[in-house]
């Protein structure tokens, strides 16, 4: 039986800002619990894949080591790798890790019957505290849910947003960031025409930044009534949007380019509207350098007269065969996860924004009006239009095949029209269980 003991003070801020300078990752394998005296402790092996060195690494290490020191009952053991494609090998050999963050591929990791629901932990007298479950934005509580099961609790939410060059706006004598898509068109146009040898927008080709623009458009990723069986691109709303980034393309307002070209170009003062994520807005920071003021806004109003985005990012599942003791001791864990103290660590220090009300509340006004991302990425998270990533299995396939069919229409390899019918059929053929994998 896992005894739970009262928690230490919290250290601080600047405590765990000291602990992540001088912290290694842990790495144990074991997953079994260690006994040390007459103590029990519950060692939780944890596997996650971001970079050691890196924001969001440096900020989890830190705060496992006070998880840690402040639960002696328990042992977070990290493993730095990429979960989402070895935590299913690692189960067939027998060293499944007890938690793991993993991408939205819930549909694979179910279909190998790896994962245990959270619902028996967080749910009941003795689950999850109802002042923090409330204070989670929905679209994070419910991303990974499925049938009403919680398989995957979402750990490092990210969403798609626009950051901007304000030196290069003001030159061109843009007083403020547009609302609309039209508005948008119009400014990139005016940048072209002021500033020559700038690039006005750099646009990412992929489904998480070619969705939102579509959905405000009054788009559907899946038929309505289809059950997720088929797709919805033959639409008003998938030509208009794809016939807008053509048309920025093709009269050279718009490049389409990759996070690191986009940063590079940022950072050197050549662009002046970076598409990215809140995720990577840090990184758009630490390559501008503070060389120039940096401004951020969300994804403009469609033709619906309001704005869309998609919630991605890794979550928390359980991995099977492990004990009851573990996974509550695991439930422990997250419940610290979500505590408002640890939510405003994790938004000021590892480039995501908070995941809960009171992680937000936690973080002062002066480092918020320092950092607008984050203010940007939790309106977008609060928003009713925001909507979790789909996860049916085959979801990855119609993923690459609508990053193809977007590229080829916005360059000018096939026409729009012939762009989308392409998509529609090949994305309505892995729903139905073709494979191109």
């Amino acid at each position: 039986m896992l005894i739970m003991r009262k928690r230490s003070p919290w250290l601080g801020m600047a405590g765990l800002a000291a602990i992540a300078a001088g912290l290694a990752g842990c790495g144990a394998t074991s997953a079994q619990a260690s006994t040390s005296g007459t103590q029990r402790t519950q060692v939780i092996t944890f596997w996650e894949s971001h970079a050691a060195g890196g924001p969001a690494g440096v900020a989890i290490s830190a705060l496992i080591n006070q998880f840690n020191q402040t639960h002696p009952d328990i042992k977070v053991a990290l493993t730095v790798t990429k979960a989402s494609h070895k935590a299913l090998g690692a189960l067939a050999a027998g060293d499944a890790p007890v938690v793991a963050w993993i991408s939205h591929y819930d549909g694979n990791f179910l279909a190998a019957h790896a994962l245990v629901s959270w619902n028996a932990y967080i749910n009941g007298a003795n689950g999850m505290p109802s002042a923090e479950r409330r204070s989670i934005w929905p679209v994070v509580w419910h991303n990974g849910e499925i049938n009403g099961q919680h398989y995957r609790i979402e750990a490092d939410a990210k969403v798609s947003q626009l950051t901007y060059n304000k030196a290069l706006f003001a030159k061109a004598g843009i007083t403020s960031p547009p609302t609309t898509w039209s508005q948008l068109a119009t400014d990139v146009a005016i940048l072209k025409q002021k500033l020559p040898g700038v690039i006005p927008l750099a646009w990412k080709d992929s489904s998480a930044h070619i969705l939102p623009p579509f959905l405000s458009n009054g788009g559907h990723i899946f038929m309505p009534g289809s059950g997720e069986k088929k797709v919805d691109f033959l639409t008003p709303a998938a030509v208009n949007t794809f016939t807008y980034f053509h048309q920025l393309y093709q009269k050279q307002e718009m490049i389409l380019a990759h996070g690191s070209s986009i940063r590079a170009d940022f950072g050197a003062g050549k662009l002046a509207i970076a598409d990215g994520t809140s995720a990577g807005y840090q990184k758009i920071l630490d390559a501008a350098h503070g060389q120039f003021p940096v401004g951020v806004f969300p994804y403009p109003n469609g033709s619906t007269g309001h704005s869309a985005n998609l919630v991605q990012g890794l979550g928390f599942v359980l991995m099977v065969d492990h004990t009851k003791a573990q996974y509550q001791a695991a439930k422990t864990f997250l419940d610290w996860w979500f505590s408002p103290k640890v939510q405003a660590y994790w938004g000021t220090h590892s480039g995501y924004p908070p995941e809960t009300r009171a992680g937000l509340a936690e973080i002062p006004l002066s480092y918020l009006s320092a950092h607008p991302g984050i203010g940007v990425a939790t309106q977008i998270l609060q928003s009713p239009y925001t909507i979790s990533r789909p996860i049916p299995t085959a979801y990855k396939e119609v993923q690459a095949a609508l990053d193809t069919a977007f590229y080829n229409a916005v360059t000018g390899t096939t026409t729009v029209q012939a762009a989308l019918q392409t998509l529609q059929s090949q994305a309505d053929a892995y729903l139905a269980g073709q494979s191109a994998l």
